[in-house]
């Protein structure tokens, strides 16, 4: 009995600890424009560019906060940045490798997406989503999570969705 009234505290304090929301068929919106990150085609296939688009008309991804891979929703691509080390580089999704560099991005407190151990942040540039040192106060790099409500991404499509706002992520 002992046992039981020392640990049900200890109980009550694990179960009490809040999950971190994994945002699963969400879209990525850029504070810039309020456009969304989607995939340049419909034809998914490694070396596809990232390009912004209007909200309704863009795919979804998939993201954890923290550190990991964002990924295409329904398939095995993830958003890759290149080399992850330059400037203005482009980005691209590519096949999924859990841990490759380029692929492994963190979503701060200040609604970045930072490549994880690297300067690199996402960035809208002036020719679209690319790479770039992380700045502080470069509206650039803010970003919103945007829930997707929608289905897995295919070449053909029922037409847009409509969108609700998520909470952005916090750490």
């Amino acid at each position: 009995m002992l046992f039981f009234a020392t640990f049900l505290p200890l109980l009550a304090l694990v179960s009490a600890t809040p999950l971190t929301k994994r945002y699963s068929g969400a879209k990525i919106q850029s504070s810039r424009d309020s456009k969304c990150l989607s995939p340049n085609s419909n034809d998914y296939s490694n070396g596809v560019q990232v390009v912004t688009v209007s909200c309704d008309q863009a795919q979804t991804w998939d993201i954890n906060p923290g550190s990991g891979s964002v990924i295409l929703h329904g398939t095995n691509f993830a958003l890759d940045a290149g080399t992850g080390s330059d400037n203005n580089e482009g980005v691209k999704i590519w096949t999924s490798y859990p841990g490759l560099f380029q692929q492994t991005w963190f979503l701060t407190g200040d609604q970045r997406i930072a490549i994880t151990g690297g300067n690199q942040c996402l960035d809208e540039g002036d020719n679209g989503p690319q790479t770039y040192q992380c700045t502080p106060y470069n509206t650039n790099q803010v970003w919103n999570i945007i829930d997707g409500s929608g289905p897995a991404p295919s070449s053909t499509s029922s037409g847009p969705t409509p969108s609700r706002t998520c909470t952005a992520w916090s750490n």
